[in-house]
């Protein structure tokens, strides 16, 4: 069913906005066809001067060369007869220091070396050369195709899949868009009979607010979005409800932190470093939601009233305090465990194991205020046998 009024005017237009940019896209790479034909026609024509002009640096280098050569051979004849009548008249004295000639002066000064000879290679009668050019293009080619294939991987889809996909997602808006508005309609009475429930609600206990947000949350359960259909209703009040259920979530999850404090009981059979950790893990996690409550106590508190929420078990003299006590357990089973350890060892192993528990012990009475009757004893059990352990090596 499709969406009416303003949904369907939406839709509309993102329908024609669709509409267009495919349109847009088509151009786009219609024109992106036509600018890699006219690089490449470019590209091929600066590659065939590069090659004209190569070849004529060739040909004036070869006809230097062949110039060159030719002189040094005319040279070399016209010096034959000089050298053959010394031979003739072999007894004849020779100047110690001949004047030369005008073509052995011509020839005296040489010309500058020529430029070096471009890389070639013969295959048969043919010679080929190396074109970067070619190595140049192949690798701008494969890096932009490289380039082109991790976009579109990136992507995860083509234009055409990426085109299906956006329609596609259009048509569930749309549902989705329906569905919202259909559950406006439909509970429209039933949702203006909860916004004067929340404004009106007020409470003297914790627990009467965890048992209201439970059922507020019930009654809107049926929404397809709670905070999409809520939008509608102007007077729904968001702030009050928000903090209702914030504190109902806090208060339950600080009491069943309680609970599995409370319910703790140590296995004999238990390998003495797995107790100890479960001890730890449960103090750890103790500490910082004390820790947590108290330092947004102030503000959260002040909200709290704001909107008429109980808030004082926030203080040590509610839950907080009651958590706080509730580590003095943990302490005693972390005493014992370390006590009978000690014991069964005739305390000859006490070292590290001594001083943990003791670090434990103080962590628990910092964190707790102080020690009850019961967990001293069981501390004053543990000092024992350190005391016991040092007479011993006293004695010694």
């Amino acid at each position: 069913m499709l969406p009416n009024g303003e949904d369907d005017s939406d839709l509309m237009r993102l329908v024609k906005e669709l509409q267009a940019s495919l349109v847009k896209n088509d151009k786009l790479e219609k024109e992106n066809h036509e600018l890699r034909q006219e690089v490449a026609r470019l590209r091929a024509q600066v590659s065939n001067l590069k090659a004209h002009d190569n070849e004529r640096k060739s040909m004036l280098w070869k006809k230097l060369q062949s110039s060159y050569d030719g002189g040094n051979k005319d040279e070399s004849n016209l010096k034959a007869p000089e050298s053959v009548k010394s031979n003739i008249k072999g007894h004849e004295v020779k100047n110690p220091n001949p004047k030369p000639t005008v073509k052995e002066q011509s020839t005296a000064i040489k010309p500058p070396p020529p430029p070096p000879l471009p890389s070639k290679t013969t295959l048969g009668k043919r010679s080929v050369r190396r074109a970067p050019e070619v190595v140049e293009l192949y690798r701008a080619l494969t890096k932009r195709e490289s380039h082109m294939g991790n976009k579109i991987n990136q992507n995860g889809v083509s234009s055409t899949a990426f085109n299906a996909n956006m329609i596609g997602e259009i048509e569930n808006r749309s549902k989705y868009l329906s569905d919202i508005k259909s559950d406006t309609d439909r509970h429209r009475e039933h949702i203006h009979f909860l916004i004067s429930k929340v404004e009106a609600a007020t409470f003297t206990d914790i627990s009467e607010v965890e048992t209201f947000v439970k059922w507020i949350d019930d009654e809107l359960s049926s929404l397809v979005d709670e905070r999409a259909v809520l939008k509608h209703f102007p007077k729904w009040p968001e702030r009050k409800a928000d903090s209702l259920r914030e504190a109902a979530c806090s208060y339950r999850a600080l009491k069943s932190l309680e609970t599995e404090i409370l319910s703790f009981k140590e296995n004999p059979k238990e390998p003495l470093k797995q107790v100890l950790q479960k001890i730890q893990s449960l103090q750890d996690r103790l500490e910082e939601a004390v820790n947590s409550t108290e330092r947004t106590r102030d503000s959260t508190g002040k909200r709290y009233k704001d909107f008429q929420i109980p808030w004082e078990w926030m203080l040590d003299a509610g839950l907080i305090g009651q958590l706080k006590y509730s580590s003095l357990r943990l302490a005693q089973a972390y005493m014992k465990r370390i006590t009978k350890e000690l014991e069964s060892n005739g305390g000859g192993k006490e070292g590290n194991l001594l001083l943990q528990g003791v670090r434990f012990a103080y962590t628990i009475h910092q964190f707790a205020g102080g020690f009850d009757e019961e967990a001293l004893r069981t501390f004053n059990e543990l000092k024992k046998i350190s005391t016991t352990s040092e007479s011993q090596k006293i004695n010694k």
